[in-house]
């Protein structure tokens, strides 16, 4: 489930982490789910060892759902964004999601970033 906890946590053990907040009534989410989460190359990503997936559920009101929108700026859904050690702030994902940018971002975020010192 959907936290910002759940984000913290996955984070601290420098996993990448794929946020997805969809409702049922969504027909974008639908449209996601079929044309882009489903397909075979994207699951094999999203279940990786490394890969924490959190799914929140606003097909009712909920206030936390709302609230962790307003956080990023977002009032709708779908919404996706993904972390990890290359994106510890966060990367939101275009509403009509595409195979090639989630799976780009989603390997960004596994990315380390060297620290570069300046002599």
């Amino acid at each position: 489930p959907l936290s910002e906890q759940a984000i913290v946590d996955a984070l601290a053990q420098r996993k990448r982490v794929f946020v997805d907040v969809t409702a049922d009534w969504c027909v974008t989410c639908k449209a996601n789910k079929y044309n882009v989460l489903l397909r075979d190359e994207v699951q094999s990503a999203l279940t990786a060892p490394d890969v924490v997936a959190l799914r929140g559920d606003w097909s009712r009101p909920s206030d936390a759902i709302s609230a962790f929108l307003r956080q990023r700026g977002a009032a709708a859904v779908p919404f996706n964004q993904i972390y990890g050690p290359g994106l510890p702030e966060g990367e939101i994902l275009s509403p009509l999601l595409d195979k090639a940018d989630l799976l780009d971002v989603l390997h960004q975020a596994g990315l380390v970033r060297a620290d570069v010192t300046h002599f």
